[in-house]
């Protein structure tokens, strides 16, 4: 496979000084060279990306349907109607379901649930909304499906029954006729950020119905039983992790770590992670499996019932059954993985691997899929044959868009849907060779070359890699999509030792030195390069760095990404000093996956103290010392935007509700110093 490294230049002494607020404010001069290069170009931009604030959540009423749907929710409620959320079974899926039924629940709603098995397959199903309808069922809410069933919805709108869509999948050409829709990926949705999940979605509906009602709104904030689940099915669901995205994971993650749900806390304690500080990458490899393990395994409603459950001794039962099930779920991954291996090991490695079998589980073959895409690089569809139907899993790599692959295609399938790297889709049986032989055609006209791209983001030497440095990287958490955990590179370094780790050997744990430097380092997934590893000398390493705590002992720990023999294509000259090193520009990467940073306005004057106090004062005079109430920003003093985040990052006010007029609260015992703020530090430096 071919591969390449791109380290980043020097920022020029422009740019440079244009972040010069930042370093003098205390900012460590790595985080904004990193930042700069992924599209995070003034203070304020990386300010809001360092600090994510709940004051710049998007009004849920952007969307152009949510004040119609609103108000028919609301006629459902006060006549009593029947209403029904028809879920997914991924982690997102349970997750937006758990989260609407809990919300409807506490506005009075009289509702039900349906997810649907993995053997009934993705989406909305005519068998059951005529169920619904027989039921007395009026209202059908989907969460995180149902943007392509027009079909469905016709049938549902023929039987009398009004059909909500909230989704986040990539609509189809044609819109279904619902009653109203909510998909920020629908052309004019009014929505301005396009990459929430679908609990995310559930989430701002949420949001309006607590604005509509009127109730005390901080239940939807970190004060509240909500971020939590929509910080959870995010992480699962794999969206870019920017914008609003990390407004939700930051603060959700600090939520889950004191949830007030039996269900989740108790499967934090199965998982091992009770009373720790989260990380999303704890959430993606530990939770987030277990909870998909019983919609690929079986059926989704174990883990609905576990975020569910008020009894907390019942919810530790069940969270063992879900690591029960995600035992299974590995143990059948494997065995598909070592078949599919077989079958490619037998010929030349096609452009685009398409297999199938009627032995392999279909809850199982997304994982597998994504597996193969991580080896060898080349779009993956992984196909599980049934009796004439099959049912497929699409993974691919960064210039193939495997669902506009799938359009292409649309003639040979029953039905697929999903997004630009990840998709599912049903065909007849006899139409498996066909729809092989269209997807490499496609690919060979598309001119597409195979190479692995490692954007590092800066050169060091071993003598920098510490804690403090980890300490510094972590700034930019939570880490995910389209935000990365920085990629170092570090060269020259000798092999001392090489051993592979785990139960069966899947890992390689390397220990490497440099001078009187020391680093551990492990390889995930890659026990099968014990031998090339172990014929090393010296190597140059592209990794990320963390902290490893698994045996209540921390040691830094390097995550290898890639290797190669030292001094193999050297990199073009690049200062080691991490201070002046920096990306190279992401801007085409930036550009390729649709990541639009949003660039605040220069400020017209810097904050002070002075106006610091005057400012807080204003909202004490506003409270009439109630710690809570309602405040509107003037739209002639956009100073007081800054302001308000200064106080919110120190604790001082907390964000209630509200995209403006505001629901604050003063923590009237707390005190805390300006200058422990980064952005009073920055602002009022420039």
């Amino acid at each position: 496979m071919n591969k390449s490294w791109h380290v980043n230049p020097e920022l020029s002494a422009i740019n440079q000084s244009s972040l010069i607020s930042l370093v003098n404010a205390g900012l460590p001069p790595s985080i904004p060279n990193i930042l700069y290069h992924r599209g995070y170009t003034t203070p304020p931009a990386i300010l809001n990306y360092l600090r994510p604030s709940l004051f710049d959540f998007n009004s849920p009423y952007l969307f152009k349907d949510m004040e119609k749907i609103v108000r028919r929710l609301d006629e459902a409620q006060k006549a009593c109607e029947k209403l029904l959320i028809y879920g997914d079974y991924d982690a997102d899926g349970v997750t937006a379901t758990a989260l609407l039924y809990k919300a409807l629940l506490k506005f009075g709603f009289n509702v039900l649930v349906h997810i649907p098995k993995r053997d009934d397959g993705y989406g909305l199903h005519k068998n059951i909304i005529e169920k619904a309808a027989e039921n007395g069922i009026s209202v059908i809410i989907t969460v995180d499906c149902g943007i392509t069933a027009c079909e469905e919805i016709k049938l549902a709108s023929a039987l009398g029954l009004d059909l909500i869509i909230t989704d986040h999948h990539e609509p189809g050409e044609v819109l279904p006729e619902a009653y109203g829709i909510l998909n920020a990926k629908v052309e004019n949705s009014g929505y301005p950020f396009r990459h929430l999940a679908g609990v995310g979605v559930a989430y701002k509906l949420v949001q309006a119905l607590f604005v509509y009602y009127g109730l005390p709104f901080d239940l939807c904030g970190t004060e509240g039983d909500y971020l939590d689940l929509v910080a959870l099915g995010t992480i699962a669901d794999i969206v870019p992790l920017i914008g609003e995205n990390r407004i939700l994971v930051k603060y959700g993650l600090q939520v889950m770590e004191k949830t007030k749900h039996p269900g989740l806390k108790a499967l934090l304690e199965e998982c091992g992670l009770s009373g720790k500080k989260l990380k999303a990458g704890q959430i993606s490899f530990m939770v987030a499996p277990r909870i998909n393990a019983a919609g690929r395994m079986d059926t989704a409603r174990l883990a609905l019932n576990l975020f569910l459950e008020e009894n907390y001794d019942h919810a530790l039962a069940m969270a063992k059954e879900l690591t029960t099930e995600n035992q299974r779920r590995q143990a059948t991954e494997k065995n598909i993985l070592q078949e599919a291996e077989d079958i490619l090991n037998q010929a030349p490695l096609p452009p685009v691997i398409v297999l199938s079998s009627p032995a392999w589980h279909h809850g199982v073959i997304g994982i597998v899929a994504s597996r193969l895409v991580e080896k060898y690089h080349r779009p993956v569809f992984m196909i599980s044959e049934e009796e004439d139907k099959a049912k497929g899993s699409a993974r691919g790599i960064e210039d193939y868009n495997v669902i506009e692959e799938l359009r292409k295609a649309d003639s040979l399938l029953l039905k697929y849907g999903g997004h630009k790297q990840a998709a599912g889709f049903t065909l007849l049986k006899e139409n498996i060779d066909s729809l092989r032989q269209l997807l490499i055609t496609n690919f060979l006209a598309s001119g597409i070359v195979f190479k692995q791209h490692f954007n590092i983001d800066a050169l060091v030497s071993l003598d920098l890699v510490d804690f403090n440095l980890e300490k510094e990287l972590a700034q930019m958490a939570p880490f995910g999509a389209e935000n990365p955990a920085p990629l170092l590179l570090t060269e020259k370094l000798t092999v001392k030792k090489v051993q592979t780790v785990g139960k069966e050997g899947d890992h390689l744990k390397v220990f490497l030195q440099n001078g009187s430097e020391y680093l551990e380092a492990m390889a995930f997934k890659r026990g099968n390069e014990y031998k090339e590893f172990s014929a090393l000398e010296k190597i140059d390493m592209v990794y990320t760095l963390e902290v490893n705590d698994y045996f209540q002992e921390k040691k830094l720990q390097a995550v290898i990404k890639d290797y190669r023999p030292a001094g193999v294509d050297k990199a073009a000259d690049v200062s080691s000093d991490l201070a002046n090193s920096s990306l190279e520009s992401l801007a085409q990467a930036a550009a390729t996956t649709e990541k639009k940073v949003q660039i605040e306005e220069a400020r017209t004057k810097p904050l002070s103290r002075a106006m610091l106090v005057e400012f807080y004062k204003h909202l004490k005079a506003l409270s009439h010392h109630n710690s809570i109430f309602s405040w509107q920003p003037d739209s002639a003093k956009p100073e007081q935007r800054e302001m308000i985040k200064v106080l919110e990052e120190l604790g001082i006010v907390s964000w209630l509700g509200g995209t403006g007029p505001y629901l604050l609260k003063i923590n009237s015992e707390k005190r805390n110093n300006l200058q422990n703020s980064l952005r009073f530090r920055t602002l009022s430096s420039k």
